[in-house]
Parts: C-alpha cells; structure tokens; sequence
C-alpha cells in the first residue's frame, strides 16, 4: 500500500489537470448556484480574541480555486486554508459566509496558483500524519509541504492582557517509495539521495541556495529536486 500511494498521488495530480481542462466548458457552481452541496456545512468558527498575523497559510485573503467536494469537482470558488486548524474554507460570495468543508469529502482542491491533496486513512504514508498538504513538486518523487500556524500567547508588560500571535512552523516531506522524510534545511536532501550526494552538496553551494526566512524555502527545495530529477 506504502509503495501504491505515490503512484496513485502522481495519478490524482495528473488528472487534476486533465480534468481542470476538460471542465473549462461547464462550471458546476455556475450552474447549481447557491444550491450546490458544497454551499451547504457548518459556518468556520471564528476566532475571538485580537491576533496578530494570521490563521491561514498565506493571507486572510480568500482566492478562486477549484476543489473536489464529495466526487464533484466545483471550479471557481473562494478558498482559503486555515493552517491553524488544518481546516479548508469556503468563502459564499454572496453573503460573506465562511464555511468549514469536511475533509472526509475533500479531494485534491487548488487555492489560486497553489496545489494541494488531502492524505486520510489508507492514503497516508509512513512519517505522514492525516491532513491537507501542499504540493509544491510532483517528479520522479513528490516534495509536500505541510502549512502550519501555531497559536503564542503572552501576558503583556504594560498590564493590558493577553498577546496572542500567529507564526508559521511548516514543515516539508520527500515522499519516496511511499515513505515520508522530513528535510528541513538543504543539506538534509544528501541525506535522501545518498548516491547524488556529493552533486547535490555542489549544486547548492554553486548557485547559493540559501533561505533566510520561512517562506524562501519553497523555492529552494524545489530548485534542489528539479535538479536531482534532471541528473
């Protein structure tokens, strides 16, 4: 099962994008309006309290994206990821409503630009744990990033209660074999790819990859696999 999963997560993104082409022509939520199923859940429980940052893996903002909802692929709808919760929301347009969808019924979904699976049961290879993943390089093996927002609190100094704060601690996967690594830095990819090791370690100091904070990791790690699938 461990050694199918990549297989069939190469599948669902292949024909993610077949099937995005094919759709072009009928927009189901265009069709159905506001009586399609996936306007129909429970509305995302908002937060109480003053944050700093924020809940989600990239912005408050809600982009279009497409989503597979109960075996129905809806395109064009409002999305967003709270990488807080590992919850994904639906923005109604109409009236503003945040929906929070169930991730039993949750295929691959795309938010804007960005591409992701939902791993459950079966699904889930060793060193996973069940949730929604990026996918940010789908090759001879697939890197996954794993959005995550931790929660911090503070008694402020000047008596004014509680600061509260939103930071990213995400985390990245090789999947390979149906195994999942975890890498953290660019040296960790040696560690996998033993044999191409010492190309690897020459590829990143030659084109100095480095990455000062969080978010210029994506790139990063991207580059080092593309490099290790043209080799």
């Amino acid at each position: 099962m461990k050694k199918l999963f990549l297989v069939l997560l190469w599948v669902v993104i292949s024909a993610c994008n077949s099937f995005l082409y094919s759709q072009q022509q009928y927009d189901y939520v265009q069709q159905a309006g506001l009586n399609a199923a996936i306007f129909r859940g429970p509305e995302a429980v908002k937060y109480k309290f003053i944050y700093q940052g924020t809940p989600y893996a990239y912005s408050e903002n809600f982009a279009k994206g497409t989503v597979v909802y109960n075996g129905v692929r809806y395109n064009g709808v409002e999305l967003n990821l709270n990488a807080h919760k590992d919850e994904l929301h639906l923005r109604i347009p109409s009236s503003g409503i945040v929906l929070e969808l169930d991730r039993t019924l949750v295929g691959e979904f795309s938010i804007g630009r960005r591409n992701f699976v939902t791993l459950l049961g079966e699904d889930v290879p060793q060193g996973l744990v069940a949730g929604y993943y990026e996918v940010l390089y789908n090759g001879k093996d697939v890197l996954l990033k794993k959005n995550v927002r931790m929660l911090y609190e503070r008694l402020q100094t000047s008596g004014k209660g509680v600061f509260r704060h939103f930071d990213p601690v995400n985390r990245f996967y090789v999947v390979r074999d149906g195994s999942a690594m975890q890498i953290s830095r660019n040296k960790d990819f040696a560690k996998i790819y033993k044999v191409e090791k010492k190309s690897i370690k020459t590829f990143i100091k030659k084109n100095k990859l480095r990455f000062v904070d969080m978010e210029e990791k994506d790139p990063a790690f991207v580059e080092i696999m593309q490099f290790i699938d043209n080799k």
